[in-house]
């Protein structure tokens, strides 16, 4: 007998998961690449470093609202702000680039 289990998904719903729906999946097959963008990846650096945005703003020598339209996608990031970032937080530039299809 399935053993049914409440999860919830990247979305913010709740997913129905069975029991046997605990095989690994390839992220790179699955839909989750179409919405990550260089300024997705970016944001989650700056949070894995513990950082807000105005702090590494600051630390970039760049504005906050410069951060904020990075990551929220109302600006591109360039390659030259994605290598002065990626300095700050002693990262790959190309990370914040990876995997984009």
């Amino acid at each position: 007998m399935k053993k049914p289990c409440i999860e919830l998904c990247l979305n913010g719903a709740y997913c129905d998961k069975a029991e046997d729906d605990d095989r690994p999946v390839d992220i790179l097959e699955t839909d989750y690449w179409k919405t990550v963008t260089p300024g997705s990846l970016l944001a989650g650096t700056r949070l894995k470093h513990g950082l807000t945005q105005k702090r590494l703003a600051a630390l970039a020598g760049m504005s906050h609202a410069t951060i904020s339209a990075y990551e929220t996608g109302k600006q591109p990031l360039s390659r030259r702000s994605a290598v002065r970032l990626a300095k700050v937080m002693d990262e790959d530039p190309d990370s914040f680039f990876e995997n984009l299809r």
